[in-house]
């Protein structure tokens, strides 16, 4: 894959400085959102997911409580989260976390049942690789869980535009529409579509989408 295709090295450098206190800084908001992606993901024993852009690991530390038999992976571009993420799940079974790019997997064809990405799809470089490699590592029948913001919300507009002109890492937000075409576009059936919003500035949007067998 060439660098073209790659995610921006803005957002390894930018989380590595978060790492450490990303956790409490962000408490409130992931309590608000990675409960809905575990709904979401609905994991069961036995079963392989895959986190990308996992971040220090919380989303799949919630998912090895609730199912302790599930096959667990999780992939960062950031080492320090990386670090964080295999620190926080040294003590859970069948888990394993590696550093890699969401738009260059490195996994096999038809690895996972499940794989879930929560609260990142907005700073993607290239989301139509990202769902390429989804679409790849996906097994026959799996799915892929997405969350995200939403910029059906007026917040969120306004976040986007502000982010764009403070933020190098950020890339963008997109509406529900949009999110729901790119993924029709990217060989996925999208069964399950949907938003709400909490604290009055966060509007997010979730999918459920099944790859579709080209």
């Amino acid at each position: 894959m060439t660098d073209s295709s790659r995610q921006d090295s803005s957002v390894s450098a930018q989380y590595d400085a978060w790492a450490r206190v990303y956790d409490w800084f962000w408490a409130r908001y992931l309590d608000q959102t990675l409960p809905v992606a575990r709904q979401m993901a609905d994991v069961k024993p036995n079963i392989r997911a895959l986190d990308l852009a996992c971040g220090t690991g919380e989303l799949l530390r919630r998912i090895a409580e609730d199912v302790p038999g599930a096959a667990l992976t999780g992939v960062d571009l950031a080492p320090n989260m990386v670090e964080r993420a295999r620190h926080k799940l040294a003590d859970v079974p069948n888990t394993r976390i590696e550093r890699a790019d969401a738009h260059e997997l490195p996994f096999a064809d038809d690895t996972f049942d499940v794989v879930a990405c929560a609260n990142t799809f907005h700073y993607f470089t290239h989301p139509s690789a990202v769902l390429g490699e989804v679409h790849r590592v996906l097994r026959p029948g799996g799915r892929f869980v997405l969350l995200d913001w939403c910029r059906d919300y007026w917040t969120c507009r306004v976040m986007d535009r502000v982010l764009r002109y403070i933020d190098p890492a950020y890339e963008t937000c997109y509406t529900l529409s949009a999110l729901t075409t790119m993924l029709e576009n990217a060989a996925f059936d999208v069964p399950v579509a949907f938003r709400y919003r909490f604290d009055l500035v966060w509007g997010m949007m979730g999918a459920v989408a099944r790859p579709i067998e080209t």
